[in-house]
């Protein structure tokens, strides 16, 4: 593929991403949104702490998957592109999250308040996690 056009096709996939969004109900596009700033919220803990690392380059990874994929198969919906990413890309994120239940409780209970704002947005982040794919396997089984 000619790099003007492979630069041509991601431009047209961004464009049809962004009209498929466009087109969701107000409250997925909300919670979309939503879910997208807390994963990037992750940028600020990212140089001290390994489980924001973790989050952000899930988030970038799912961004990048989404284009890549929506790039090559214009046909296929954004959302059933995002929703195979989110299970494939995000349930080991969880996972491991889940793994570090015991580190983001130390995090709370420090006297430091960047230690405890970062307990909390782990346990957010976690439980948001946890809901959306939730949502996305209640979308592929029903």
């Amino acid at each position: 593929m000619e790099s003007t056009s492979f630069i041509e096709a991601v431009r047209y996939a961004i464009d049809l991403r962004l009209a498929e969004v466009d087109a969701l109900p107000q409250g997925v596009q909300i919670w979309m949104t939503f879910m997208r700033s807390l994963y990037l919220s992750a940028a600020v803990f990212v140089i001290w702490k390994k489980e924001a690392r973790f989050v952000l380059a899930m988030a970038l990874s799912t961004a990048v998957l989404i284009i890549g994929v929506k790039t090559f198969f214009p046909e296929i919906h954004s959302g059933d592109i995002g929703t195979v990413v989110h299970l494939l890309l995000w349930t080991p994120v969880l996972i491991y999250l889940l793994t570090q239940h015991a580190v983001f409780v130390e995090e709370i209970k420090s006297k430091q308040a960047f230690s405890f704002i970062y307990g909390v947005w782990s346990f957010v982040v976690a439980g948001v996690l946890a809901t959306s794919l939730v949502l996305d396997l209640g979308s592929v089984l029903f």
